[in-house]
């Protein structure tokens, strides 16, 4: 099996970006297929301060644990637990 070349992290950057927009397109349409079926779809950010869930939406995931123990005073698992179900 052939091996790969490994990315420079500015290749990782662009690919981590790419699949940011297209889960967000993902998300988008999901919301509409779920209130015309009348399943509303539950927003996974909702109770988190918006500096947070902007963080993350930036691909910023430590920078958004960070913010978030700053903001709650939580731990770092609570805070890990808090983002990861975005």
């Amino acid at each position: 099996m052939p091996r790969m070349a490994a990315k420079t992290d500015a290749q990782l950057t662009v690919d981590v970006d790419r699949l940011f927009r297209r889960l967000d397109r993902i998300e988008k349409q999901l919301r509409l297929v779920s209130e015309k079926v009348g399943l509303p779809m539950e927003d996974p950010g909702l109770g988190l301060p918006s500096e947070v869930v902007e963080l993350v939406r930036a691909g910023d995931r430590l920078g958004a644990v960070k913010k978030y123990r700053e903001l709650t005073n939580a731990s770092a698992d609570e805070a890990r637990e808090a983002i990861a179900a975005l």
